[in-house]
């Protein structure tokens, strides 16, 4: 297969990034419960526990069906999936606007829950299709490549919290119909555009060096275009590529010197693959292409998994309890409250976590990436500030007893969460290449949901304990549902104690590599470390 030229790659790449953005525009309509679930709530007389079952159910259709859509996305392509998304998402949208509405009665809160079920389908279809394609197109600044797909995933809930206030919670009454109603086109019309746009064109050849990658090493291939880069034939020099990415397979590495015929040895030597000359530009943390069960029995890829499902829990139970929080801390302090008011005070916490998420989404990739080239910063210390931050944003939400203090909670919560899900995936491909990608993002993901649902349950059983006539004016200070951030609190420490242990693996990996690279023991090195781009 011919290679692309530069500026069709150039090109496909930027239209491929436009559809992974508009993609993860529906993915983010998963967080937007709690603009229009106490009306849900309200109309339906749903209990706290029952509305925390149905929210939740969302994130479980959305990370339980991960490994799957991980898998089609690997397979099948992001056109298949961004199709499903579009027709999912106006299902369930519009499913849920004639539940409210009455058109197809009064259901029962399982039946309102299979829907939000729907809507987590839609939007981990979506998104895996948006992520995956844009860990297979960008190999330099992939971390802010990653970052700025995943960020319209956090700006998007942001926007449509004050689309909501703005046009639909005017009045007495707030418009939820029409609300609802709106999610199911606007989910119809992103989808379509993705699966206009989305495609993978690949990294395409390396700017530094051709070479052979002997048995026993997997080059980290992300398109069909790859079986082409170690063939001298098919070369082209550009200004916007890395060289391969090798490591290996299993811990049984070989020997490191095979070469074409011909060709001159010098340059599998450690000063030819070095651009600078020196050491400093290899990158000693280096990956394996793995997949499947070698992933999940990685020790690396569990206390990765550890971490993402100990603290983005935390973020799932805040944003499906945001709504509830807010209306305890309202109707408590004011004298003569105005549903509508309270509706726009919950839209406006729903969009200050949006827009936290959003920031940290988008900057972490950058941090990420230019703290690696220019400090030498590893990426799980990077991990180990980000959920030091969410541990403190439960702190400050959990101590909250006015809306201007949990407006701050709100905000770090978001951050926090937003720099979570924008580093993950990036360490995920970066340590285990992106050949499996899709599927190893999804088995990573999958677990996400219990501990939200856990969090989610126990502050359902903690308010409805306090508040039986659930009569949110009796909430003073939020004394009605501190209890539930003690454990999540809890739960954000043990996620800490597990990224401190997964830096220090991470660093005795690196060390190591650093000492047999160095010494030129090649043979005996785990992984082949690959060198960063200028």
């Amino acid at each position: 297969m011919a290679l692309r030229t530069r500026s069709q790659r150039y090109w496909l790449r930027t239209l491929s990034m436009l559809g992974a953005c508009s993609a993860t525009t529906t993915s983010g309509t998963i967080y937007l419960f709690s603009t229009y679930g106490p009306a849900l709530s309200r109309r339906l007389h749903l209990t706290s526990t029952q509305a925390n079952v149905a929210a939740i159910s969302a994130n479980y259709g959305q990370l339980l069906s991960g490994p799957f859509f991980g898998w089609a996305a690997d397979t099948l392509g992001p056109q298949v999936l961004s199709g499903f998304a579009a027709v999912g998402s106006f299902a369930a949208f519009s499913a849920l606007a004639y539940t409210y509405e009455g058109t197809l009665g009064m259901p029962s809160w399982l039946l309102l829950a299979a829907y939000m079920v729907l809507v987590g389908l839609a939007s981990q279809s979506a998104n895996m299709a948006a992520v995956t394609t844009t860990t297979k197109n960008f190999k330099q600044n992939r971390g802010s490549a990653v970052s700025l797909c995943v960020a319209f995933f956090g700006l998007s809930p942001f926007v449509l919290s004050h689309v909501s206030s703005l046009f639909f919670a005017v009045g007495d009454v707030p418009d939820t119909f029409g609300y609802l109603k709106f999610l199911s086109y606007l989910g119809l019309g992103t989808s379509t555009v993705a699966a206009l746009s989305l495609s993978v064109v690949g990294f395409g050849p390396s700017r530094r060096y051709q070479r052979d990658i002997p048995d026993g090493f997997i080059v980290d291939r992300a398109s069909d275009t790859s079986s082409d880069l170690l063939d001298d034939s098919h070369s082209e020099i550009t200004g916007d590529e890395e060289p391969l990415l090798a490591g290996s397979s299993g811990g049984s590495p070989t020997g490191y010197n095979a070469t074409k015929p011909g060709r001159d040895n010098s340059a599998n030597t450690p000063a030819a693959l070095d651009p600078r000359g020196d050491m400093d530009g290899v990158d000693y943390d280096t990956a394996r292409e793995l997949g499947g069960m070698s992933y999940l029995r990685d020790p690396e890829a569990q206390l990765l998994a550890l971490v993402l499902f100990l603290c983005a829990g935390i973020g799932v139970f805040y944003n499906n309890n945001i709504g509830t929080i807010v209306n305890a801390l309202y109707f408590s302090s004011t004298d003569d409250p105005d549903p509508s008011a309270a509706q726009r005070l919950i839209n406006h916490h729903v969009a200050v976590v949006s827009l936290g998420s959003f920031m940290g989404r988008l900057t972490i990739g950058a941090i990420t990436d230019l703290g690696k080239r220019f400090w030498g910063l590893p990426r799980s210390g990077i991990l180990v500030v980000v959920v030091f931050c969410m541990v403190l944003s439960q702190i400050i939400a959990g101590a909250a007893e006015t809306l201007t203090t949990l407006l701050l909670g709100s905000a770090l919560t978001g951050l926090s969460y937003g720099f979570l899900f924008g580093v993950m995936p990036t360490l995920v491909s970066v340590w285990f290449g992106t050949k499996h990608f899709g599927s190893n993002w999804g088995m990573t993901t999958v677990f996400i949901g219990f501990s939200g649902q856990a969090l989610g349950a126990f502050f359902g059983y903690v308010y409805d304990a306090n508040m039986p006539d659930q009569d949110p004016s009796k909430c003073r200070g939020g004394a009605c549902y501190r209890d539930a951030f003690v454990l999540s609190m809890g739960v954000g420490l043990l996620g800490l104690l597990a990224a401190v242990v997964l830096a220090r693996r991470r660093g005795d990996r690196r060390r190591e590599n650093r000492r047999l690279w160095e010494a030129q023991e090649i043979e005996h090195i785990e992984y082949v470390p690959f060198i960063l781009a200028e």
